[in-house]
């Protein structure tokens, strides 16, 4: 792990995450458990060894109506986080179990919004859980379930 100055657990996990990863995304409301949206994607998850990027995602999103979107989040270490600050999105990772990651994040459009995720990895390192509490003003007003799986450990299959 070149250019992490200090040992650094958060970032020996998400090296557990590199590869690529495809599966889908489910927004549900919580006061009556309806399905907002739907839709899949494709992520490619890198931890450079060199330079200030201690990890950089790729994710590409697929909608049942035909839409598709690609953007691309990077973090740098410090301490025992990551940190993210892109101009779109905000918000630190950590590493609280040697299998669990907790992210807290906001999006600089929606600044009052703040938003908890929970990633799981499997045992085998081939599947995630992910799950989001979408919070405004401290109250639940969204839910995020993600399902993945790792299609590929090689990054040049994207």
């Amino acid at each position: 792990m070149r250019g992490v100055t200090v040992p650094n657990a958060t970032v020996a996990l998400l090296r557990r995450h590199i590869g690529i990863w495809e599966g889908d995304y489910t927004h549900i409301d919580p006061a009556d458990r309806s399905v907002q949206e739907q839709f899949a994607f494709r992520i490619k998850v890198e931890c450079p060894d060199d330079g200030p990027i201690a990890y950089r995602q790729t994710s590409r999103y697929r909608w049942h109506d035909g839409r598709t979107t690609e953007l691309v989040y990077t973090g740098i270490a410090r301490d025992d986080r990551l940190l993210i600050d892109d101009g779109r999105v905000w918000g630190e990772v950590r590493a609280i179990e040697p299998q669990t990651l907790y992210m807290r994040f906001a999006y600089a459009t929606d600044p009052a919004s703040q938003v908890a995720e929970m990633i799981q990895l499997s045992p085998d390192g081939q599947h995630r859980a992910r799950t989001w509490h979408w919070l405004r003003d401290g109250q639940l007003w969204r839910i995020t379930l993600v399902r993945e799986r790792r299609t590929s450990r090689d990054l040049s299959d994207w």
